[in-house]
C-alpha cells in the first residue's frame, strides 16, 4: 500500500487522457474536497498535456501524494502502426501462425465485404524467424536450443535495427524452460524482450503469439512515454507516487508499465467503471449500467452485483488481445462525432470524429464539419458563450454554420437537421446499451444508468428513455468522472495456468494447488516492488466449458467451494449466456487464473452544501419542433429538497445534464444527480 498521506502529501491527483480533453481531479485527503479542470489533448505528445493540466492545477507538488493517469498511448500505437520494429522467434513450422490466426474474420461488419483484406500482422513474415526446438504438449522437452545459433541470429538482428523481440514456442504453456533460456540469452543484446508465457500462461498459440508480439511492438514506445512522465513527476517531488490505470482496472507501476504494457491498451475507458463501482457502493446501487460519452465515441459497460465486469479477451483492430479486461462495448458516437449525408441523402453520424483539434465547430479552434456538439448548441442545450471544461467558449454562428451546411442540401431548417442528428447519435447509444445488456439476457429495466463524459450527461435520460430505463445518475463532475476512476482503483496483477482437465475431485485438487503457487508468486511480485501485502485480497477465476467444445467462459469462484458448488456456478453462468444448459455432460476446467488486488489511498464521499435553490436564467431551447423557455441551472446552486421538473438544464464546468419533459430531478447527498421518469 501507498505511504500514509500526510501533511505534505495531502494531495491525490487523478489524470484521465481523451482523444479531446484531458482532465485532472485534485482530491485532498484532509478536507475531503476534490476539484476538476480540462486542458486540451495533445494527441502527438499526451505527455505535454498532463504536465499542462498539473500546472494549471497550481498544486504544490511536494503536497501531490500520488499521481494516477489512463492513457492511450499504447492504443494510439497500435491503431495507427507506430510501434517498433519487431523480431518474431518461434518453433519451426509455426512461423505463419500469427497470419492464419483463427481463419476467420476478425473485423467487425466485413463477412460480406468481397474486398476485404486482413490487417497486416505486427511483424512481417522475414522478421519471424523458425528455430529448431520442440516442447511436446505434455510438457517433455524432445529437442533443446542451440544457443550458438541463436547468438549468431541475436547479433544479426542488432545489426538490422530490431528494437524488440517476441519469443513464443509450441506448447511453451505446459513447460517454459526454452523459451526462458532463448529470453535470457537475446535480454542481453535487447532491452524490450517479451516472452509469451510471461505476458500470457496459456493454451492456443495464436492468441498467446499474438499477446506477446503486441507488448513487444508497444514496449518501446510505452517504455519511454512511461519513464519520461514518471521523471517529470518525480523531479518535481521525490515523494510523489505514479501509477497508470490497467485495462483490467486495476492499477500498473511504472514497471509493469515498462514490461508489459500490452496491459494498458484499454486503460481509458477502465478507470470511469472504477469510479461508478466506488459511488455506487456510497448510494447503494448494485446493478449499473455506465455511459461514458467523450468526444470520439460512447463506452458501455454493465455491472451486476457491484462486481468489476471483466471478460476474457477482446477483439482490437483485427488482433486478439487475450488478457483480463473490462468488459467495455464502445460505438463511435461522441460529441464529436460528424454528421454527414451519404450518397443516398440518408443522414451519417461517426465513426469519424472531429477530434480536440479543429474539434467542432462551435469551439472556434478551426472546425467547419457539424458535429454532434453542434447540433446541442444550435438546438440551445448548450448555451452559447458557456464556458466547456473552463478553456473553450461555445460559438453558436460557427455551430450554425456548420449544420446549415447539410441541413440546406437536406432541404430542412438547421434545427430540424441538429434534432435528426441528435436522435440518430441517440439511437446509436443505445443500441449498444441493448448490445450489452438485452442481447446478453439482462433486462436493462432493472438496472439504473450512470452516464458521465463531457456529453453523456446531455444524452443521458434520452437514451434511457430510448431503451426504457427509468433511473439516471450523473455523478459530481461528470466531464472529470474518469480522471476521478483513476483514484478509486487497487494495484492489480494476475496470473493464469492451463489444466485443461474433466472437473473432479483431483482436479479439484489441482486447483487448490495452483490458487496457493500462483497467490505466492503475486504476493511476491508486490513486495518485490517494495509494497505492503498485509491488505491483498485474491479472486480466482475459471474458464470452464463442456467437454467437446471450443471456447470456454469465465467463472468467478470461491476457493473453498465445493465441486457440486462449482459445477453448478458454471452451468448457471452457462445457461445465462446461452439460454440452456447440458445437463448431464462431462465438464471440463481449461485455465485457472488469480486476480491479486492491493488497496491504494482512496477518495472518501462527503455530504455537499446546497446552493441558492434558484436557477440562474431562463433560455429558449427547441425541443421536438418547437420552442420552447426551460429554466438553466448551475449545478452549485442546486438544493437536496429541490425536485427539479424537466424540461431543464444544468450546467456546470464540466458538462451539461439535460433533463427532458416528463423526467425529474434531484440533487443526492455526495452531489450526485438524480434523475427519474415519472
Amino acid at each position: 500500500m501507498i505511504r500514509s498521506v500526510d501533511r505534505e502529501d495531502s494531495l491525490l491527483v487523478g489524470i484521465d487522457v481523451g482523444g479531446t480533453f484531458t482532465d485532472l481531479v485534485l482530491y485532498n485527503t484532509q478536507t475531503r474536497s476534490f476539484s476538476a479542470l480540462k486542458v486540451p489533448s495533445n494527441r502527438d505528445k499526451p505527455d505535454e498535456a498532463i504536465i499542462s493540466a498539473l500546472d494549471k492545477s497550481d498544486a504544490d507538488p511536494k503536497c501531490i501524494g500520488l499521481v494516477v493517469h489512463g492513457t492511450t498511448v499504447a492504443t494510439n500505437a497500435l491503431l495507427e502502426r507506430r510501434g517498433s520494429k519487431v523480431a518474431f522467434i518461434t518453433t519451426k513450422g509455426f512461423r505463419d501462425v500469427l497470419e492464419l490466426g483463427r481463419t476467420t474474420r476478425l473485423v467487425p461488419r466485413t463477412l460480406y465485404v468481397p474486398h476485404f483484406k486482413k490487417p497486416k500482422a505486427l511483424v512481417d513474415r522475414y522478421n519471424r524467424y523458425a528455430v529448431e526446438e520442440r516442447t511436446e504438449s505434455d510438457g517433455s522437452i524432445t529437442c533443446d536450443i542451440n544457443l550458438n545459433e541463436l547468438e549468431n541470429l541475436a547479433r544479426q538482428l542488432q545489426s538490422e535495427g530490431i528494437e524488440a523481440v517476441a519469443i513464443g514456442f509450441i506448447n511453451s504453456f505446459k513447460n517454459p524452460a526454452n523459451e526462458l533460456k532463448v529470453g535470457k540469452l537475446f535480454g542481453t543484446y535487447f532491452d524490450y524482450v517479451s516472452i509469451s508465457t510471461e505476458v500470457l500462461n496459456e493454451i492456443r498459440e495464436f492468441e498467446r503469439f499474438s499477446v506477446c508480439v503486441m507488448n513487444s511492438y508497444v514496449q518501446p514506445v510505452m517504455a519511454r512515454y512511461g519513464s519520461a512522465l514518471s521523471n517529470e513527476i518525480e523531479r518535481r517531488s521525490k515523494h510523489t507516487s505514479f501509477y497508470t490505470v490497467g485495462s483490467n482496472g486495476g492499477l500498473l507501476s511504472t514497471e509493469a508499465v515498462k514490461s508489459q504494457p500490452v496491459r494498458s491498451i484499454l486503460s481509458g475507458p477502465a478507470a470511469g467503471v472504477a469510479a461508478t463501482i466506488h459511488l455506487a457502493k456510497e448510494i447503494n446501487l448494485e446493478n449499473i449500467i455506465t455511459l461514458d460519452v467523450g468526444g470520439t465515441s460512447s463506452d458501455v459497460a454493465l455491472i451486476a452485483n457491484s462486481t468489476f465486469p471483466l471478460k476474457r479477451e477482446t477483439i482490437f483492430e483485427g488482433m486478439i488481445i487475450k488478457l483480463p479486461q473490462l468488459d467495455i462495448h464502445t460505438v463511435g458516437a461522441g460529441g464529436g462525432s460528424i454528421a454527414s449525408l451519404d450518397d443516398g441523402g440518408g443522414l451519417q453520424v461517426g465513426p469519424e470524429s472531429a477530434g480536440a483539434v479543429p474539434g467542432p465547430a462551435a469551439y472556434g479552434r478551426g472546425g467547419s464539419l457539424p458535429t454532434v456538439t453542434d447540433a446541442n448548441v444550435v438546438l440551445e442545450r448548450l448555451g452559447a458563450n458557456q464556458q466547456m471544461g473552463g478553456s473553450l467558449c461555445i460559438d453558436y454562428e460557427k455551430a450554425i454554420t456548420a449544420i446549415s451546411n447539410i441541413a440546406t442540401k437536406a432541404g430542412i431548417t438547421p434545427k430540424q437537421m441538429a434534432e435528426a442528428i441528435l436522435r440518430l447519435a441517440v439511437a446509436k447509444i443505445a443500441a449498444a446499451v441493448q448490445e450489452i445488456s438485452a442481447m446478453r439476457g439482462h433486462d436493462p429495466r432493472d438496472f439504473a444508468l450512470v452516464s458521465y463524459g463531457g456529453a453523456g450527461p446531455l444524452h443521458a435520460a434520452l437514451v434511457a428513455a430510448e431503451v426504457g430505463i427509468k433511473k439516471v445518475v450523473i455523478p459530481p463532475t461528470p466531464g472529470a468522472f474518469s480522471a476521478f476512476g483513476t483514484l478509486c482503483s487497487p494495484l492489480t496483477k494476475d496470473k493464469s495456468e492451463t489444466v485443461l482437465r474433466p472437473m473432479n475431485t483431483d482436479t479439484l485438487e489441482t486447483v487448490r494447488h495452483l490458487n496457493n503457487k500462483l497467490s505466492s508468486k503475486l504476493r511476491s511480485e508486490f513486495e518485490n516492488e517494495k509494497r505492503s501485502t498485509e491488505e491483498i485480497y485474491f479472486e480466482m477465476q475459471m474458464d470452464m466449458r463442456y467437454e467437446g467444445q471450443a471456447h470456454e467462459i469465465t467463472v468467478a469462484v470461491d476457493p473453498g467451494l465445493s465441486l457440486d458448488q462449482i459445477m453448478e456456478n458454471f452451468e448457471k453462468n452457462f445457461e445465462k449466456e446461452y439460454g440452456r444448459r447440458d445437463t448431464g455432460r462431462v465438464i471440463e476446467l481449461v485455465n485457472v487464473r488469480i486476480i491479486a488486488r492491493l488497496p491504494v489511498e482512496s477518495p472518501i464521499w462527503t455530504e455537499v452544501k446546497g446552493g441558492s435553490g434558484n436557477p440562474k436564467e431562463n433560455r429558449q431551447i427547441y425541443i421536438s419542433g418547437k420552442s420552447q423557455i426551460v429554466p438553466i441551472w448551475a449545478r452549485e446552486d442546486l438544493t437536496q429538497d429541490h425536485v427539479i421538473t424537466g424540461p431543464a438544464v444544468i450546467e456546470e464546468m464540466s458538462a451539461t445534464t439535460y433533463v427532458p419533459a416528463s423526467w425529474f430531478a434531484k440533487l443526492g447527498y455526495v452531489g450526485e444527480l438524480s434523475l427519474r421518469r415519472s
